[in-house]
């Protein structure tokens, strides 16, 4: 770390010997210059999920919202970054990246490597938390870049992240959700489907405390009893007791089953409910009761098909992966006359960043198959 220099405010969290060739005033656009059917969801988040700042944020319409530890309209999510920089890996794309990458450097990360899980439209903060799910994410996306591109500077940025992540994010040997730097203090919990094995594997690297850590961590996931079919909600560390939701988040569970085919299991049990409903109703809702196995709303999700459609590419399950790729390119504004055109379940002109970000996802993957 002595060999690394840290800088904040327009310069680069990067080894000073390191040129962009791109100008930071430049705005790189999250899609290129063709406006193929392909193409228009990465059109749509620009023209209606971007501030003036560059940054994406999280709904097109303004909310207020008093509680800072929820979402409001416009806010900024560090989670929404580090979904734009997988996407960016995985199609290649370093000015994308290399755009995020500033808009990390820019607003979310401190000089020690905590970073901010939410911040205003404007770029202001006001959180004192980071999210574990969205630092793992993004250290490990910065891991990915630097061996894409050969550039050790997006590494050195991980290895600032992941040095304070191991540090402060932990509670009884195990990471956990979040730590919160004003009162310093690391949560009591872990969210089951922020536990991605092979991320955290990744960015624990070869010290030896951080691997005990991301292990400790990877088996409170691996070792989760099913109930009724479904995974756990959560983790609580100090009680040693898993928690779950009585009404249960179909994303959460696609997100756990995703990194669980991931680190090589199947999730039989998930697999076979989502078989099920396809072959009996054609789609899947967003949320179910834990016991009877019936849907509790009546709404369908891109953000939970796009796991769906991971987790299904993983497992080779690829028709029933395309099965739901139908389904889920229906929720999509077709109609070129919109202006909405390409944007997912857009509703009284408002959408989530979700519904959007992670279809581009899943639909490349998709036809990278």
């Amino acid at each position: 770390m002595a060999s690394m220099v840290v800088m904040l405010g327009g310069c680069s969290l990067k080894q000073s010997t390191q040129q962009n060739d791109t100008d930071a005033s430049e705005s790189i656009p999250l899609t290129n210059t063709t406006n193929s059917a392909k193409n228009q969801t990465e059109i749509f988040i620009n023209k209606w999920l971007k501030s003036e700042q560059g940054l994406i944020i999280t709904y097109i319409k303004e909310s207020k919202q008093e509680d800072t530890d929820l979402v409001a309209g416009r806010d900024a999510l560090s989670e929404s970054l580090g979904l734009s920089m997988v996407y960016a890996i995985n199609k290649n794309d370093e000015r994308l990246f290399i755009e995020n990458e500033e808009t990390l450097i820019d607003f979310f990360i401190e000089k020690d490597g905590f970073v901010y899980w939410k911040l205003t439209e404007s770029g202001e903060k006001e959180v004192t938390t980071n999210a574990l799910v969205d630092d793992a994410r993004i250290a490990n996306a910065l891991i990915s870049a630097s061996k894409l591109w050969e550039d050790d500077s997006y590494a050195h940025v991980a290895e600032v992240m992941t040095e304070y992540m191991f540090k402060n994010n932990v509670n009884q040997g195990s990471l956990v959700d979040y730590y919160d730097r004003k009162n310093k203090l690391a949560s009591t919990d872990i969210t089951l489907s922020y536990i991605d094995p092979e991320a955290l594997e990744n960015v624990a690297g070869d010290v030896t405390r951080n691997k005990q850590i991301a292990e400790n961590t990877i088996n409170i996931l691996q070792n989760a009893p099913l109930k009724n079919g479904f995974y756990p909600k959560s983790y609580e560390v100090d009680k040693k007791a898993y928690h779950y939701d009585s009404q249960v988040n179909i994303v959460d569970q696609a997100i756990i089953a995703y990194h669980q085919a991931k680190a090589g299991e199947s999730s039989d049990a998930f697999l076979e409910f989502i078989r099920q409903e396809m072959d009996n109703n054609g789609y899947i809702n967003g949320m179910y009761d834990l016991n009877t196995k019936r849907p509790v709303v009546n709404y369908e999700s891109p953000a939970v098909y796009s796991f769906l459609i991971m987790y299904l590419l993983e497992i080779d399950e690829l028709s029933l992966a395309n099965q739901i790729y139908q389904q889920m390119i229906l929720l999509r504004d077709e109609d070129s006359s919109s202006p909405y055109y390409g944007g997912y379940s857009v509703t009284n002109g408002d959408t989530h960043v979700f519904d959007n970000i992670l279809p581009l996802i899943a639909e490349q993957l998709l036809h990278e198959q």
